[in-house]
């Protein structure tokens, strides 16, 4: 396991909400890189959320999930058009990532650890994709906080 970042964040929220937020195209849009659009795949396995640069696909990883981390695998193609499938985000994915988000209930809400890990890029990196995967990390906790919160009060 290669980790690169980890951020643990106070949500207003449940385990259960903050479970359900994962794979929730709006709840993702809430801190996504200049986001435009999301859509489900597969209810509760697999969405799609795209932003001005590229889309990704985040699929929950079933054999490594548990009751208290949901672990997801995210695939990022840039420049990709509609129609958004499974299939052409994988066929054009540039690089790929997994997230570990560990859920404990804490102080009325959860407690939620999020970590970065396991960056690959397919072909020649366009950039250092680690260190952007570790500033987006950074910058996208607040407005994650932010959002969800306000959609778990809703």
């Amino acid at each position: 396991m290669s980790l690169v970042h980890t951020e643990v964040m106070q949500l207003n929220a449940t385990p259960e909400q903050v479970r359900a937020f994962i794979m929730t195209p709006d709840r993702i849009l809430d801190y996504f890189p200049q986001p435009v659009e999301g859509g489900i795949l597969e209810p509760g396995r697999a969405i799609w959320c795209r932003g001005e640069m590229g889309v990704s696909m985040l699929e929950v990883l079933e054999a490594e999930t548990t009751d208290a981390v949901v672990v997801v695998k995210v695939s990022t193609a840039f420049g990709l058009e509609a129609p958004f499938t499974r299939e052409r985000i994988e066929e054009n994915t540039v690089f790929t990532m997994v997230e570990d988000w560990a859920l404990e209930a804490k102080d009325g809400g959860t407690r939620l650890t999020k970590s970065w890990r396991d960056v690959q890029s397919k072909g020649p990196e366009p950039f250092p994709i680690a260190d952007a995967v570790k500033e987006g990390a950074i910058h996208e906790s607040a407005q994650l906080v932010a959002g969800w919160n306000a959609a778990a009060a809703g």
